[in-house]
């Protein structure tokens, strides 16, 4: 753990269940010399169960969380009680996708270039025309979807595991708002139905 970090502001389980907070201390790494010595917790006594897994939830600057290295935003790899990856599936994947598919500027991916939007270079420009710059953006994601929508019927037709619920079977409504009270800056609500019949809804602001 990285400091500063202090006994109150943590909380330790040892598979799911509170460690009360007398059984540990937090200490300064003995093994690490430098000016921002990361922070370690110590159990006061010899943890009897050998099978426990762990987890700390704590509070830190960001410029010390060991996770976003002062990102302030996290994409993290989760892993289950057996130590394999926990994956989205179903409408939370096709959610993941639609956002994905929005935000991601066309031709950033050198391996997919014909994945997302152009929407960032509309960053700095300025509104004279609100029913274009809108338009623009409605029609940049709806095409966007189209090529996330080909791509699911091309992955059926291979044969690879898919389900429902992660489908795109329509998008039923983009629409693009400039905020009443800031100008600069636009909502676009994206309203999909997956193929499982429930409805996915995204949200993308952008400020320009």
């Amino acid at each position: 753990m990285s400091k500063p970090l202090a006994a109150a502001a943590l909380n330790l389980f040892a598979s799911n269940d509170l460690v009360p907070s007398n059984a540990y201390i937090v200490i300064d790494d003995p093994l690490t010399i430098n000016v921002t010595r990361p922070r370690m917790i110590s159990l006061r006594n010899k943890w009897k169960a050998v099978e426990d897994y762990w987890e700390a939830t704590y509070y830190t600057l960001s410029r010390f969380c060991p996770k976003c290295v002062g990102r302030n935003f996290l994409d993290d790899i989760q892993y289950n009680v057996k130590g394999d990856f926990l994956k989205i599936r179903d409408e939370n994947l096709l959610l993941q996708n639609l956002e994905k598919f929005t935000v991601t500027e066309l031709q950033s991916n050198p391996f997919h270039t014909f994945i997302g939007t152009t929407l960032v270079k509309l960053l700095g420009s300025r509104i004279t025309d609100s029913a274009f710059i809108t338009n623009k953006i409605t029609q940049q994601i709806s095409a966007a979807l189209d090529v996330l929508k080909s791509l699911q019927e091309q992955y059926t037709v291979t044969g690879r595991a898919v389900t429902r619920g992660e489908l795109l079977d329509l998008v039923e409504n983009v629409v693009v708002r400039i905020d009443d009270q800031d100008p600069t800056i636009l909502r676009a609500d994206v309203t999909a139905r997956a193929k499982s019949g429930k409805t996915a809804n995204y949200s993308q602001f952008l400020q320009l």
